[in-house]
């Protein structure tokens, strides 16, 4: 029942973007937002929800593979651009790395939420088993991944037209890395160059923050 209603829920959310096109009706966050409402009002237990939907979970690997297929349809265009791709990604992967735990670490928060904030543009499908070998809480650095996915497919295209960057290597790198596999799926609306860069730079970058990551929480403490 809870898989049925989740698909059935994010098909109908996927249509109404489609007629809507508006940044903020992207539709995981509408999805994600329904399905809350549902859980918190419909007496439904979250562990229930969860046991049911354990299908979907274990297809985001089988789909973060599949975009591997795309890059090497792309290879062609993307051969010579490898400089603005490994530097966007460097320069994303790191800052996020560094910059988001410190930053929550001035705001008050706990080293917890410092460790799981850092983890937050890596895809849930890496978050799922990287969290836990780094001691952070699945439970919580999923949904906060999930809500940097949302809110950089919602405002990151029009961030990156404010700047001028154009070029599709260029918007899907920012996109991969800042908001993996959401961000890709906006990457997608802007065709297969950047789709392809998009996924490249999610699987890289997620190999990038599993590598760094201990060495980061290290040097901060954590």
């Amino acid at each position: 029942m809870a898989l049925v209603a989740t698909v059935v829920v994010f098909l109908l959310a996927e249509r109404l973007y489609r007629r809507f096109p508006h940044p903020l009706a992207n539709p995981v966050g509408l999805a994600v937002a329904a399905l809350v409402l549902a859980l918190k009002f419909g007496g439904f237990s979250l562990e229930r929800y969860q046991l049911e939907t354990r299908p979907l979970v274990w297809m985001l690997k089988p789909a973060v593979v599949a975009l591997g297929w795309v890059a090497w349809r792309e290879r062609g265009r993307l051969g010579g651009r490898w400089l603005p791709f490994l530097g966007g990604l460097l320069a994303g992967t790191t800052t996020s790395l560094l910059l988001t735990p410190l930053l929550a670490r001035a705001l008050g928060a706990g080293p917890e939420l410092q460790k799981a904030l850092a983890l937050k543009s890596i895809t849930s499908a890496v978050a799922v088993d990287l969290a836990p070998r780094l001691g952070v809480s699945a439970e919580l650095a999923v949904p906060l991944i999930i809500l940097a996915g949302i809110l950089g497919a919602a405002l990151g295209p029009a961030a990156l037209d404010r700047i001028g960057a154009r070029d599709p290597v260029v918007r899907g790198t920012a996109l991969g890395t800042a908001s993996h596999g959401i961000g890709t799926a906006r990457a997608a609306e802007e065709g297969p160059l950047a789709l392809a860069t998009s996924g490249l730079a999610m699987a890289a970058a997620g190999l990038l923050t599993a590598l760094l990551a201990p060495l980061v929480f290290w040097l901060l403490g954590l």
